[in-house]
């Protein structure tokens, strides 16, 4: 079998609890796996330049071969820059209810200009704090709309990360194990050129919202499966998590990695990249 990548994403460096991101940055270095993270410019009303912690963990990640690319704005609402999917909403019920009882001010925040601006403005904190500009860009809680496809090609940005392939993930996140939900249909599973001219780089899954001891197989299966899938058909496996989601005492997420990072190596020619270096050596 041909070469294949593996990708590890994680969301929301720059929120809360850095000594959890700081575990998972000490897990990365023993497993000698690369991450791209998706950092928030804007949390708790403070930027990110502000955060010293956060700033020297960052600092630390670059240093260590990982990559820091753009997560919205505040992320202090599922909406902010856009509607999020389907399962999405229905592991946040009141969202649910907000958007379905009364879609229109929420349709209202996501005026071409408004979504230009907090990006612009996000932008601009990690390039002051990093000294260079993020060309990718995952939305909060996954909320897209076409305006802002609009915003990220005409500002500039590469590629985003938005859409997933399987939503399974999503309902063992609800307990639904026998949903049963097939993997997406309606895009590729694999990078592709976004109608806005954006390189769209869809995701796998989230596997490790979480998780206690006895989750850790039927989670870990699921991963396995969608690796094993996407191997087989030659494409990228792009993972997503969250460090506070799988870290001290839900540490069980680091465990299953653990293993899936065991599994991948054990089927050889797979690399472990970020997924900048993934879409420079693939590129669209």
């Amino acid at each position: 079998m041909s070469e294949s990548y593996f990708v590890l994403t994680d969301d929301d460096p720059g929120m809360k609890e850095p000594e959890r991101f700081a575990e998972l940055l000490d897990f990365l270095k023993v497993q000698e796996v690369p991450a791209t993270f998706f950092v928030v410019p804007f949390a708790g009303d403070l930027a990110l330049d502000q955060k010293p912690e956060w700033v020297a963990l960052l600092q630390r990640a670059l240093e260590e071969g990982h990559e820091l690319q753009h997560h919205g704005w505040t992320h202090n609402t599922p909406f902010e820059f856009g509607v999020p999917p389907y399962f999405m909403l229905d592991i946040i019920p009141d969202a649910k209810t907000r958007w379905h009882d009364d879609p229109a001010p929420i349709q209202a925040t996501h005026s071409y200009q408004t979504l230009r601006d907090k990006l612009m403005r996000g932008r601009e904190i990690l390039e002051r704090t990093f000294g260079y500009t993020p060309r990718g860009f995952r939305s909060p809680c996954l909320g897209v709309c076409d305006n802002l496809y609009t915003a990220l090609h005409d500002l500039g940005f590469e590629w985003s990360t938005n859409q997933v392939i399987n939503p399974l993930g999503w309902r063992y996140i609800n307990r639904d194990y026998d949903y049963g939900e097939p993997w997406a249909t309606d895009f590729p599973s694999r990078p592709f050129r976004h109608s806005s001219g954006v390189v769209e780089a869809p995701m796998h899954s989230e596997y490790t919202w979480f998780l206690e001891t006895g989750d850790v197989d039927r989670h870990f299966a699921l991963a396995r499966a969608d690796f094993d899938r996407a191997r087989r058909q030659g494409q990228p496996f792009i993972a997503l998590s969250h460090y506070y989601a799988m870290t001290g005492q839900w540490a069980t997420g680091l465990r299953l990695y653990e293993r899936l990072f065991d599994y991948a190596r054990a089927q050889g020619d797979v690399h472990f990249v970020t997924l900048g270096q993934l879409l420079a050596r693939q590129p669209v």
